[in-house]
């Protein structure tokens, strides 16, 4: 069965053609879409001053750490 459907009334005249256990999936899912409907938006952190008390990086700290990173890398042995 193919329905547009389009008014309360169509979803009532669907509604008497389905089957006990699709009527009870069917409540199921009105009631999710109830819930999602009410969920409030997320709530924005602002994390401006996150890092406000740690020294800048500089140019040379972020070269040490990629050598730390991969100084080793691919010279691993493997069994």
């Amino acid at each position: 069965m193919t329905l547009a459907i389009g008014t309360k009334e169509d979803v009532v005249n669907a509604l008497d053609e389905l089957s006990p256990g699709n009527v009870s999936e069917l409540i199921a899912f009105i009631e999710f879409l109830r819930f999602k409907s009410q969920k409030q938006p997320p709530r924005l952190i602002k994390l401006g001053g996150l890092w406000q008390d740690l020294p800048p990086v500089s140019e040379d700290d972020i070269v040490e750490a990629r050598r730390e990173m991969w100084g080793q890398f691919g010279e691993r042995d493997l069994l």
